[in-house]
């Protein structure tokens, strides 16, 4: 996290001399306007990964509602892309008002998990769904209790305070799954 905050600081950075530079470069041409200073820090942070992994889920769980072997998995799936289509209204509401640009795409890991869940089919499909779902719901809830640790902004608090029993429930399911499918 701090390694993102720092990439987006000099982001901001950047797009906050770029124009004085331009500026000094072309003295005869008029300045540019003003640069917008997008919100930096953790609750931005927040909502990008957020929104991020809601469109992530959103692929996944209908992949699992078409290529899962298991009943428990299927359902789980479009449970999960359910859950995170209404999750993403909110997150979208939130970046909006904190006048923060959200990606239209997943992020590469994301993209290339989704790669690797097209390629799984059956069981295969059902043991990589249930193993990285369990990687991602625990990491969701590490950054939940590190947003709520350092966030300041009342939505993004509120977002994360409803999503985190829906995130231990999903974790249940998964480990009820994996539980069932080791017997």
């Amino acid at each position: 996290m701090p390694f993102r905050n720092l990439i987006a600081a000099l982001g901001v950075l950047a797009a906050v001399l770029a124009p004085a530079a331009v500026a000094q470069a072309h003295p005869q041409t008029p300045p540019l306007a003003p640069a917008v200073v997008r919100p930096v820090g953790p609750d931005a942070d927040f909502l990008i990964a957020a929104h991020q992994a809601n469109l992530a889920q959103i692929k996944i769980g209908k992949l699992a509602g078409r290529k899962a072997a298991g009943t428990p998995v299927r359902d789980l799936g479009r449970e999960f892309a359910s859950y995170h289509r209404k999750l993403d209204v909110s997150v979208r509401k939130a970046a909006a008002a904190m006048d923060v640009n959200l990606p239209s795409t997943p992020n590469s890991e994301q993209k290339t998990l989704i790669a690797q869940y097209r390629a799984a089919s059956g069981a295969e499909f059902d043991t990589l769904f249930v193993s990285t779902q369990l990687a991602a719901h625990e990491l969701a809830l590490k950054l939940a209790k590190i947003v709520l640790a350092t966030g300041t902004e009342p939505a993004v608090r509120k977002i994360v305070t409803s999503a985190i029993p829906v995130v231990e429930q999903h974790q249940a399911a998964l480990h009820k799954i994996s539980d069932h499918s080791h017997r």
